[in-house]
C-alpha cells in the first residue's frame, strides 16, 4: 500500500497554522509591550528629570533669595542713616547678590521649557523683576526712594521667587493644603516675613526711630510668622518638627520674641503740652537685636531646609518608585507574556506531536498491519479484525474523536478487505474446481481422439480429427488459465529436461492456426521438466496473440538467441503494432503482475498477457514487448539459466513451417486424397 505524500512544513500544514496562530498575537503583544514600556519608561524618566531639575532650581533660588534678603536689609540700613559705612556694606551685599545670581541663573533657567506652562510663566516673571533691580538700586543710591517703598520693591522680587517655588513644589508634590510641599511653602513665606521684620527694624534703628506705619507693619510681620509657625507645627515632617522644637526652645528665639514685644509695647510719650504722642523711640539696641538675629537665623533656616528636604526627598522617592514600578511592571508583563507565549508554543508543539503520532500510527496500520491481515486472510487463515488491529487512544478531545473515527474507518476497511480476500479465496476455489473438472474432461477427450486417430485410415477424416485434436488442446490451455489465475500450478510436469525445440513446437501446436507459425534458428538446449509445461503455456499465449493480431496469411516467426543470462525466445508478428504508451503499460503489467481484481477495472483485460505475467513471475522469466522490424510487435521471452541445461548451441537458419514446425499439415493430392506428415510431437501429446 502506498501512502499519500504530504508536506508537514508547507504553507497549509497544521504546524504552520498553529505557529502562526501563536506568533501573530505574540508579536502583537511584544509590539504593544514595547510601546507601553517606552511610554511608561519615558514618563518615569521624565518625572525623575523633573524632580532633579526642581531640586536644583529650589536650591538655586533659595541661595538667590538669601542674598536678596541680605541686600534688602543693607538697603534699609543705608536709607536709614545714609552713611558711607552703610553704603559700603550695601555695595558689598549687592556684589554678593550679583555673584550668586550669575552662578545660579543657568541652573534656574533649566526649569524653562517644561510641560508646566505656569512654571515657565512665573520663572519669566522673576527674570523680568530681576531686570528692574538695577533701576531700584540707582534710586536707592540717589536716595530718591523711601525705606517703605524700597522694602516693598525688594519684597516683590522675593515674592516672584516664592511664586516660582510654589510652581515647582506643586509640580513635584502636589498642591493640596496639607501636603508637605504646602507646609514648606508656608515656611518659606514665614521666613520672608521674619526677614522683612528684621530689615524693617534695622532700617528704623539706623534712622533713629520707628514711625506708626512702620510699627504697624512690624506688628503684622511678627504676628504673621509666629502664627504660621504655631499653626503648622503639628503638620511638619519628622525632621522639620525636630528643627521646629529646637527653634522654639532656643534662648535666642525666646530673647527675640521678648525684644519684639518690647518694640511693639513701647508706651506713648507726653509732650510739653502734656499731650500723648506716638513713641517713635526704639527700646531695643540695634547691636543686641543683631546679636540675637545672628543666632536665630540659622535655626529658622534649618527649619525651612528640613521641610524642603523632606519635600524633595519625597519627590525623589516618588520618582524612583515610579521608575521602579514601571520597570518591574514591564518586566512582569514581559515575563507573563513570555510564559504565555512559551506555554502556547508548548501546547501547539504538543498538539502537533499528537497529530504526528496519530499520523504515524495510522500509517503503520495502513502500510503494515492491514496488508498483513489481508495477506493472512488470502491464505485462508481466520482473522479477528477487532483483536488484530490496535486501538488508537488519544483522549476525549477533538483529536481523540478523530482517532476514534480512524479506528472505525480502519476496522471497516480491514473487515471489507478480509471479506474481499475471503470472496477472492472462494472464487479461486471455484476456478480450481471448474478447471480441474475441465482438465479431466479434456484429458479423456484427448485420449479418445488418440484412439480414433490410431484406427482411422481415411486421410480426410484424419485431417479433421487432427484439427479437432488441436482445438481440444487449445481448450486444455484455456482450462489451465483458470488454474493459473487461481494461483495453482499445472499438474503436467516431467522429471527429465525437454529440448527447447520440442517446447516451441508444443507451444505452436496449442493454437488453432498453427500452420502460420514458422520456427527459425533454435538454440540446442533443454528446459527443466518442472518448468516445461509453464514455458510451453507462456509461449503458446504469446504465439496465439501474435497470430490473432497478424493479418492472414502473414507468418509469425519464432527465433531463439543465446544470451549471457539465458536464452531469448523472440515471437515476431506482422500486425499494426502499438503506441509507446501501450508498450509502457503492458511491459509494466508483464514485469509486475497485478491482482486479479485489477483486471476487472480495464476496458481491455488482455487475459492472455495477465496469464503470461503470472507464469513469468513464477519462474523468474523476463517478458518484454517492443516494435518489430516488420511494423508489428516483437515479444522477447528471456529464459534464465536456472531453467536450462548446458551447453547451448544455435541451430540452422529459419525453415519453412511444414518442415520445422513439427505440426502435421494435411495436403490434398491430385485425386482429392489427403496425407499427414509425421511429427515428433503430436497434437494430443503436448508436454
Amino acid at each position: 500500500m502506498t501512502t499519500c505524500e504530504h508536506n508537514p512544513a508547507g504553507k497549509g500544514a497544521i504546524r504552520g497554522q498553529l505557529i502562526r496562530m501563536v506568533l501573530i498575537p505574540s508579536v502583537s503583544f511584544l509590539l504593544l509591550w514595547a510601546l507601553l514600556t517606552a511610554t511608561s519608561t519615558t514618563g518615569a524618566l521624565r518625572l525623575a528629570g523633573t524632580v532633579q531639575r526642581g531640586e536644583a532650581g529650589i536650591r538655586a533660588l533659595s541661595l538667590i533669595a538669601a542674598e536678596l534678603r541680605a541686600e534688602r536689609k543693607s538697603t534699609q540700613e543705608f536709607l536709614g542713616d545714609g552713611s558711607a559705612a552703610t553704603h559700603g556694606a550695601l555695595q558689598e551685599a549687592r556684589e554678593h547678590t550679583d555673584t550668586i545670581f550669575a552662578r545660579q541663573r543657568r541652573q534656574a533657567s533649566r526649569l524653562l521649557g517644561s510641560a508646566d506652562t505656569e512654571l515657565d510663566d512665573r520663572l519669566r516673571d522673576f527674570f523680568a523683576a530681576w531686570k528692574g533691580l538695577p533701576a531700584l538700586r540707582e534710586k536707592v543710591d540717589q536716595r530718591k526712594i523711601d525705606r517703605e517703598t524700597a522694602l516693598q520693591e525688594y519684597t516683590s522680587v522675593l515674592s516672584a521667587i516664592l511664586l516660582v517655588n510654589d510652581a515647582i513644589v506643586a509640580r513635584l508634590h502636589g498642591d493640596g493644603p496639607h501636603t508637605d510641599g504646602a507646609i514648606a511653602l508656608e515656611l518659606m513665606r514665614a521666613q520672608d516675613r521674619y526677614a522683612q521684620a528684621d530689615a524693617l527694624l534695622a532700617g528704623a534703628s539706623a534712622a533713629g526711630g520707628m514711625g506708626y506705619s512702620e510699627t504697624a507693619h512690624f506688628t503684622f510681620l511678627t504676628a504673621s510668622y509666629r502664627d504660621t509657625l504655631d499653626r503648622i507645627g503639628p503638620e511638619l515632617s519628622s525632621p522639620a518638627r525636630t528643627a521646629h522644637q529646637a527653634l522654639h526652645q532656643s534662648p535666642s528665639w525666646i530673647t527675640l520674641q521678648e525684644l519684639s514685644l518690647q518694640v511693639l509695647s513701647r508706651p506713648p510719650v507726653v509732650n510739653s503740652s502734656e499731650t500723648a504722642e506716638f513713641n517713635t523711640e526704639i527700646p531695643v539696641a540695634a547691636t543686641e537685636w543683631q546679636r540675637v538675629m545672628d543666632v536665630t537665623d540659622p535655626l529658622f533656616q534649618r527649619l525651612v531646609t528640613a521641610q524642603t528636604e523632606t519635600v524633595l526627598d519625597n519627590a525623589k522617592a516618588a520618582a524612583l518608585q515610579a521608575v521602579v514600578v514601571t520597570v518591574v511592571g514591564c518586566l512582569i508583563v514581559l515575563l507573563a507574556g513570555s510564559v504565555a507565549i512559551v506555554y502556547a508554543l508548548r501546547l501547539a508543539r504538543r498538539l502537533i506531536g499528537r497529530l504526528h503520532r496519530l499520523h504515524s500510527e495510522t500509517l503503520a496500520v495502513a502500510d503494515s498491519r492491514l496488508p498483513e491481515i489481508v495477506a493472512r486472510a488470502s491464505t485462508g487463515a481466520r482473522v479477528d479484525v477487532t483483536a488484530e488491529l490496535p486501538t488508537l487512544r488519544y483522549g476525549t478531545d477533538e483529536i481523540g474523536r478523530v482517532a476514534d473515527a480512524f479506528n472505525t474507518a480502519q476496522r471497516t476497511a480491514a473487515a471489507a478487505a478480509v471479506r474481499q480476500a475471503e470472496i477472492r479465496e472462494g472464487a479461486n476455489r471455484v476456478f480450481l474446481g471448474i478447471a480441474q473438472r475441465n482438465q479431466r474432461l479434456i484429458h479423456r477427450q484427448l485420449c479418445l481422439l488418440d484412439e480414433i486417430e490410431s484406427a482411422e485410415d481415411d486421410p480426410v477424416a484424419l485431417r479433421r480429427l487432427l484439427r479437432l485434436d488441436h482445438l481440444v488442446t487449445q481448450g486444455r490451455r484455456y482450462a489451465d488459465n483458470l488454474l493459473i489465475l487461481a494461483g495453482a500450478g499445472t499438474a503436467r510436469q516431467w522429471k527429465d529436461p525437454m529440448p527447447l525445440i520440442d517446447v516451441l513446437r508444443a507451444a505452436s501446436s496449442e493454437i488453432e492456426e498453427y500452420t502460420r507459425v514458422r520456427l527459425c534458428s533454435v538454440v540446442q538446449t533443454r528446459v527443466h521438466g518442472h518448468a516445461a509445461a509453464d514455458v510451453t503455456h507462456l509461449l503458446a499465449e504469446l504465439v496465439e496473440n501474435a497470430v490473432n493480431f497478424s493479418p492472414e496469411p502473414a507468418q509469425v516467426d519464432i527465433d531463439t538467441k543465446s544470451t549471457p543470462d539465458g536464452v531469448a525466445v523472440e515471437v515476431v508478428d506482422r500486425g499494426i503494432g502499438m503506441d509507446p504508451d501501450q508498450y509502457a503499460r503492458l511491459n509494466a503489467t508483464l514485469a509486475q503482475p497485478p491482482e486479479f481484481d485489477v483486471m476487472a477495472l480495464s476496458a481491455e483485460p488482455r487475459l492472455g498477457l495477465f496469464v503470461v505475467a503470472r507464469l513469468a513471475a513464477r519462474h523468474g522469466i523476463t517478458v518484454t514487448l517492443e516494435p518489430s522490424p516488420y511494423g508489428g510487435v516483437l515479444a522477447r521471452v528471456t529464459l534464465p539459466n536456472s531453467l536450462l541445461d548446458q551447453p547451448r548451441e544455435s541451430a540452422a537458419a529459419c525453415s519453412p513451417p511444414k518442415e520445422l514446425s513439427g505440426i502435421p499439415v494435411a495436403e490434398e493430392d491430385s485425386e482429392g486424397s489427403s496425407t499427414a506428415e509425421d511429427s515428433p510431437v503430436q497434437p494430443g501429446a503436448t508436454p
